[in-house]
């Protein structure tokens, strides 16, 4: 075979792999962006479920602080208020609103007596 030739052979040849390996390479990022984007999509939904059970949480907290010391009448310390403030504020943070807002505001207003000695836990 001449060089001609082979030169002629080459100049379909190459443009015809080249365009396969840029196909190749096109699909390969196509695959790994799906992928990626599949990862981000389920710690998304990892994140949500984590950040609703964690408000979840928090709320049951301010309801048996509501309960404790709003329904039951039971006194108020003032390291339990500052407790009930902290929950309220992660709980608002997280997306928490309406009855949160409401117990918190109703703890908050109670009169809050001087904690004994050992009295977070009332």
């Amino acid at each position: 075979m001449s060089v001609d030739a082979s030169l002629e052979v080459l100049g379909w040849i190459v443009p015809v792999v080249l365009s396969g390996l840029v196909g190749w390479l096109s699909r390969g990022l196509t695959r790994l962006h799906e992928a990626e984007k599949a990862r981000d999509e389920a710690q998304e939904a990892r994140d949500r479920a984590m950040q609703t059970g964690l408000r979840t949480l928090l709320r049951a907290e301010l309801l048996d602080i509501y309960t404790r010391h709003v329904v039951r009448k039971k006194p108020i310390g003032v390291s339990i208020q500052d407790e009930a403030e902290r929950v309220y504020r992660a709980y608002h943070e997280l997306g928490g609103n309406g009855t949160g807002t409401w117990m918190h505001e109703r703890i908050m207003s109670l009169d809050a007596c001087r904690d004994e000695v050992g009295g977070a836990g009332q």
